[in-house]
């Protein structure tokens, strides 16, 4: 706890510092409209936030995908464990049987 603030104090006296050292107005122009006047921190900080955000947006499907992947693996684990718990009870085994004659295996 104690290094995540001191960590996040030294992060901000940088920030601190880059801001007050970059505070010169810089124009921005886009291909409409009136271009943008700001400070270089202020514009660099917005441009930060937006790829980050974007970032994570455009993250989600990925996400999303790997969350279903890991959701229907977990599932054929559960069913595979049933069928060997199945298999034991009908063979009369138990697990630390099997697990005995693995190790000796390897």
């Amino acid at each position: 706890m104690q290094r995540s603030i001191i960590l996040g104090l030294i992060i901000a006296l940088i920030l601190s510092v880059f801001a007050i050292y970059n505070a010169h107005d810089v124009k921005i122009d886009f291909f409409f409209g009136e271009p943008l006047e700001g400070p270089l921190s202020l514009i660099l900080l917005i441009t930060i936030i937006a790829g980050v955000v974007l970032g994570i947006i455009f993250s989600f499907p990925s996400i999303n995908k790997q969350t279903r992947i890991i959701q229907r693996k977990n599932k054929e684990i559960e069913k595979l464990e049933g069928l060997l718990e199945r298999y034991r009870k009908e063979t009369g085994r138990t697990k630390e049987q099997d697990e005995g004659k693995q190790s000796k295996k390897h």
